[in-house]
């Protein structure tokens, strides 16, 4: 362990080295806010899922509408409001203290003055406030999320009614509260001050304790990898003052040469580099087991935390590309209630009285006779919201993987039995084709078109080659 003298104004490393760090420790808000700022893992371990699961945009569908300018107006609003950028650190937040909230306000700008936060927003005037969402921490928060510890009550590990945000206290339907993981009964977390959800460092503090001494052990080995061993013969005991210069001269010839230098040296002196490959091959395995144990901990795919490139190719690396597709889709769940508030939110927004009179003027066969807030709830009932590699393409693609190679695992068993045959070979040719563009799957862009015929006229025993059109 590096002294004190080395490393004291490092907080980090105090707090991670104390005495104190053994396995099943139970980390507070300081040393979780310091793992997220300082440790080389922190940001990757709470920030990286949520990008992940945030790492492609929704498919929006309005189905009761005649045309897509609803869906539109909605995703214009969600990005102006910057809802992405809230719900990821909202998750991130939720990832590194166990609890992270979600308030929401707005300012009357006839007035000028904020509307009451222990009071309830009216939806339909939303479009006449300026809105405004805000991520806090658990410190922020502290003393209004402990939960409800009576197993009898109906708020039973629950949060409350209502939070208290700087001494302000927000009304039920002004925040969400988002958990990492489910409270336990009377298992206090000091990351989030009360019995709530726990920090994604809970349990891999030690492991994350041992990553940092393989970050100074890779230093040392790169401090040590340009050292140069010379084996140079001992000037006996009666050298003079002349001999024993031209060996320091020598050394320090050695030292400043570089390439396109030459040195020379004796028939019996030797100079080589400092072997390092055993101690390198041991820090690479001991780095990829504390990696795995952080990750087994932090209750995520050891893949993403190694950030590796999963196999390519089909049927290679299917089985992690599985692994990781559930723990993003796992992730969405989790997000689940942000991203209903964040909707709720926008609908009211870009479905405004205004939109909905163009949309009246553009259909009035369909909504002529109907109210506006008829109109918005048609289209907030039949509002969907899908993640591309979630919908059924992705089920689809695996069907027509097999489907295109049990074709081709068909034609090169086939091939040798007809290589030297032009017409075997045009017939099989053909299988392949009209298999291939009769799979009901628009996978390529275009169908195959092979001349068939020009393989026919080639003579037997000459090899197979189509002229080009």
């Amino acid at each position: 362990m590096a002294s004190d003298g080395d490393y004291g104004r490092n907080a980090l490393w105090k707090a991670m080295m104390g005495e104190d760090i053994l396995p099943g420790h139970a980390p507070g808000y300081e040393l979780c806010k310091l793992i997220y700022t300082s440790h080389p893992l922190g940001a990757k371990i709470a920030g990286m899922p949520v990008d992940m699961a945030l790492g492609e945009a929704r498919e929006i569908r309005v189905d009761a509408a005649p045309d897509d300018e609803p869906a539109r107006e909605f995703l214009r609003h969600w990005e102006y409001n910057g809802c992405d950028e809230v719900i990821a650190q909202l998750g991130t937040k939720a990832r590194v203290y166990g609890l992270a909230v979600l308030i929401f306000g707005a300012v009357d700008p006839a007035t000028g003055e904020p509307v009451p936060t222990d009071q309830t927003l009216p939806l339909e005037r939303l479009h006449q406030l300026d809105i405004y969402f805000n991520v806090v921490d658990p410190l922020n928060a502290a003393g209004s999320l402990v939960m409800e510890q009576n197993p009898n009550s109906p708020d039973f590990l629950k949060p409350p009614p209502a939070v208290t945000v700087g001494g302000r206290t927000y009304c039920k339907g002004r925040f969400v509260v988002l958990q990492n993981e489910g409270p336990e009964y009377l298992d206090y977390e000091g990351s989030t001050y009360g019995y709530s959800g726990r920090s994604s460092f809970r349990r891999c503090i030690y492991p994350l304790r041992s990553y940092l001494e393989t970050q100074v052990a890779n230093n040392q080995v790169a401090h040590k990898a340009g050292v140069l061993i010379a084996k140079v013969r001992q000037a006996s005991s009666t050298a003079n003052r002349m001999m024993q210069v031209f060996s320091t001269l020598k050394a320090e010839k050695l030292r400043i040469s570089g390439n396109e230098n030459v040195i020379t040296i004796d028939k019996d002196e030797d100079i080589s580099s400092l072997n390092l490959m055993n101690v390198d091959g041991s820090l690479s395995g001991v780095r990829q087991s504390i990696i795995e144990d952080i990750a087994a901990a932090a209750t995520m795919p050891a893949q993403i935390l190694k950030s590796q490139t999963l196999a390519q190719g089909f049927g290679e690396g299917t089985e992690d590309a599985k692994q990781i597709a559930s723990y993003i889709a796992g992730r969405r769940r989790w997000l689940r209630s942000a991203y209903g508030f964040c909707d709720t939110v926008t609908m009211r927004r870009a479905w405004d009285p205004g939109f909905i009179r163009a949309m009246r003027q553009k259909h009035p066969e369909e909504y002529a006779g109907k109210s506006d807030e008829t109109i918005f709830r048609e289209w907030r009932d039949s509002f969907t919201a899908r993640w591309p590699s979630e919908t059924e393409d992705a089920e689809a693609f695996e069907t027509t993987e097999k489907k295109y190679r049990i074709i081709l695992d068909t034609a090169r068993l086939l091939y040798p039995m007809v290589q030297n045959s032009p017409d075997g070979m045009a017939s099989l040719l053909e299988f392949v084709q009209t298999n291939i563009n009769n799979t009901g799957d628009s996978l390529f862009v275009g169908e195959l078109d092979i001349d068939t015929d020009s393989v026919r006229a080639v003579p037997p025993g000459d090899p197979v080659s189509i002229p080009p059109q």
